[in-house]
């Protein structure tokens, strides 16, 4: 399988200079654990996480007024479309990060992959729902 079956494409990506407070706000509205950075070409510049704003929030930054290009991990590892998830796996694990960009022969973001992409298609053939749905039962007016 590669990993261009299991990726993410609707991605949330920032350009160098928007601030740390306009970033933090998408990753907690969107619940993800980091964004992008790309350049004007959409090819992949940097990355920051969670991790790194918690770090910049420590030293003391200014959050509205620093902008992601000071903090972010700059060249940051990807991955290409056609990449098989085992070699991404690998990746992910020698690095220890959690999520990687995928990007296209020319170098382009196209999606992104996290672990838990990798795992949901994984385990998807194999998760099962049991149970049944908890109903309230309300009694209107009394008799």
């Amino acid at each position: 399988m590669k990993i261009y079956d299991v990726m993410s494409v609707d991605i949330i990506c920032a350009k160098k200079d928007a601030t740390i407070i306009e970033v933090a706000t998408r990753i907690v509205l969107g619940g993800i654990n980091g964004v992008p950075i790309i350049n004007d070409d959409g090819v992949p510049i940097g990355i920051i996480t969670t991790i790194d704003i918690l770090r910049a929030i420590k030293d003391g930054k200014d959050l509205n007024n620093t902008t992601i290009g000071d903090i972010m991990k700059n060249n940051p590892l990807v991955t290409k479309q056609n990449d098989g998830i085992e070699e991404t796996i690998d990746i992910m694990d020698k690095n220890g990060i959690s999520m990687i960009p995928v990007v296209e022969d020319d170098g382009r973001i196209i999606g992104i992959c996290s672990r838990s992409d990798i795992l949901k298609e994984i385990l998807n053939e194999r998760f099962v729902m049991i149970g049944r749905k908890k109903t309230t039962t309300t009694t209107l007016g009394v008799g």
